[in-house]
C-alpha cells in the first residue's frame, strides 16, 4: 500500500491543483482536539474529518481511501449503536452521502468504553448527519497538526479526489496548528485547496462537525479611516469628510448604514443635534473597500471629535464598527498651532507627522518655522522663505536636517513671520513619541 501511495502522489503532482474537482470535498478537519494525547485519550479519539457532497445526487464513498501520508485507511460505515444514545437521529450503517449533505469521519474509538482523560463524546451532531469511520484503529496514523489529508476513490482517482493542507505544495508550510480544540474549516467548498481557502473555526465551540462552517455566517464590516481635507481648518471654514469602509468578513454585506456625528458633549454617543451625515450602505462584497464623503460647512472653532459608526445587524465583530478622529478649527487670530501635539513617526498610518498650522492677517511675508530640542539645539528648519498665502500647514516627520530620526521627547516649534509692516514670533511645544518594543 505504501508503494501505491507513493506512485499515486507522483501522479498527482503533475496535475494543477484546481483540476481536483471532486464530487466530495474535505470540508473541515479537527487534528488537535482538546485534551491529552495518547491511546484512549481525547486528542486521539476525538479527531474528525468532515466531508461535503457538493453535487445534486447521492455519492457512495464506501471503500474510498483517506490518508495523512503516514498511513492509509478505507472509509466504512459506522455500526456502533451506542452512538445513538447521544445522537439518536444521525445516520449510521451506510456510506452513501445524500446530495448537498455532510458526512463525518469519526475515529473508531470515539465511543470507546475505555475512554480516559475527559472530553467524552464532546461534539453536538445535527439530525441526519451521516457517520463514517475507518477500518483501522485511528484516522491515518493519528492526525497531527502538520498532517495534510487526501481523500480519493480507487475507481475514479483524479475525478474524485479532495485534499486538505495543500499536500502538493510543501513550500507554504500549511497546515499548521489551528489551536487547541479548534478545527480548520474550508471557506468555499467549491474552491481549491490553498491556504487562503482555509480558516480556523470561528465558532464558540471551536468546530462545527456536521453543521455549516462558521465562516458561512461570518459577517464583519470595518470602519477603516476618517480623513479630513484639509486636515485643519480656520473658524467657520469648511472641510471634506471621507470615511473608508471595508468588508473584512467572509460573506457579502447587505442592509447596513453609516452614521457620522460630532461628539459635542464628549460622551462617545450620538445625541440630538450632533449628526453630520447618514448613509444607507450599498451591498459590499468580501474584501471590497468603499468610501462615503460629504462637505462639512462652517466648522465652529475648537476641537471636534468626529465619530463614524457602522450599524450592521449580524456583524460578528463589533470592535471595528466605530472609530473617531479629531478635527481642529482654529480661531482666525491664531498665528501658530499644531493639530495634535503628540505624534509618532513610525509609519503605522496614524499620527506619523506633526501638522503645524500658521494663520496671519497679511500674506507675502517671509516665514521661518524651525524645530529645537529642549537644550535649544536646532533640529530641523522646516521652512525659511517668502510665502504668498496668509495661512497653510507644514508637516514635520520627526527627522532632523540630516534626515535622521529624532529621539523621543519634547520639542519646541518656533515661528517667525516678517512683513513690511511687522514681525511676529511665536512658539509652541510638541511631543515625539514611539511605540515601546
Amino acid at each position: 500500500m505504501k508503494w501505491f501511495l507513493l506512485v499515486f502522489s507522483v501522479i498527482f503532482i503533475s496535475f494543477p491543483l484546481q483540476a481536483l474537482n471532486s464530487r466530495i470535498v474535505i470540508n473541515e478537519v479537527m487534528a488537535n482536539p482538546k485534551g491529552i494525547s495518547g491511546a484512549g485519550y481525547p486528542e486521539d479519539r476525538n479527531e474528525f474529518v468532515e466531508l461535503y457532497n457538493i453535487n445534486p445526487e447521492p455519492i457512495n464513498v464506501g471503500g474510498w481511501r483517506i490518508t495523512d501520508f503516514d498511513a492509509t485507511d478505507s472509509l466504512i460505515a459506522w455500526t456502533d449503536t451506542s452512538l445513538l444514545s447521544h445522537y439518536p437521529n444521525v445516520i449510521t450503517n451506510t456510506t452513501e452521502i445524500p446530495p448537498f449533505s455532510y458526512a463525518l469521519i469519526l475515529d473508531p474509538e470515539y465511543t470507546s468504553t475505555n475512554a480516559v482523560g475527559g472530553y467524552i463524546q464532546p461534539y453536538n451532531f445535527p439530525d441526519n448527519l451521516v457517520i463514517l469511520t475507518v477500518g483501522n484503529t485511528t484516522i491515518g496514523n493519528e492526525l497531527q497538526n502538520i498532517d495534510p489529508v487526501l481523500l480519493y476513490s480507487l475507481d475514479t482517482l483524479l475525478a474524485d479526489s479532495s485534499s486538505f493542507g495543500t499536500p502538493f505544495n510543501s513550500l507554504d508550510s500549511f497546515p499548521d496548528d489551528a489551536g487547541d480544540g479548534i478545527s480548520w474549516e474550508r471557506i468555499s467548498p467549491s474552491a481549491e485547496d490553498i491556504r487562503a481557502n482555509w480558516i480556523q473555526s470561528l465558532d464558540s465551540f471551536g468546530s462545527t462537525p456536521g453543521f455549516e462552517n462558521s465562516v458561512v455566517s461570518y459577517y464583519d464590516l470595518s470602519v477603516e479611516n476618517i480623513i479630513f481635507n484639509p486636515p485643519v481648518v480656520a473658524q467657520n471654514e469648511s472641510t471634506n469628510v471621507s470615511v473608508a469602509i471595508k468588508n473584512v468578513g467572509y460573506q457579502p454585506a447587505y442592509g447596513w448604514n453609516l452614521v457620522i456625528f460630532d461628539d459635542l458633549n464628549r460622551n462617545n454617543n450620538e445625541d440630538t443635534g450632533e449628526r453630520l451625515f447618514f448613509q444607507i450602505g450599498m451591498p459590499l462584497n468580501v474584501e471590497i473597500e468603499t468610501s462615503y464623503s460629504f462637505h462639512w460647512y462652517q466648522v465652529s472653532s475648537g476641537e471636534h471629535t468626529v465619530f463614524a459608526v457602522l450599524n450592521f445587524q449580524g456583524d460578528r465583530n463589533l470592535n471595528n464598527n466605530r472609530i473617531s478622529r479629531i478635527l481642529n478649527a482654529q480661531s482666525s487670530t491664531q498665528n501658530l498651532s499644531v493639530v495634535k501635539n503628540i505624534f509618532s513617526p513610525d509609519n503605522d498610518g496614524k499620527d506619523d507627522s506633526l501638522l503645524i498650522q500658521y494663520n496671519f492677517y497679511e500674506a507675502n511675508g517671509k516665514l521661518n518655522i524651525s524645530v529645537y530640542n529642549l537644550n535649544g539645539k536646532l533640529i530641523r528648519k522646516l521652512i525659511n522663505q517668502k510665502v504668498s498665502t496668509k495661512s497653510g500647514i507644514i508637516a514635520w516627520d520627526g527627522a532632523d536636517d540630516n534626515r535622521a530620526q529624532s529621539p523621543i521627547g519634547i520639542y519646541i516649534i518656533y515661528l517667525e513671520y516678517k512683513t513690511s509692516k511687522t514681525t511676529i514670533t511665536q512658539k509652541t511645544s510638541a511631543v515625539l513619541a514611539r511605540k515601546l518594543n
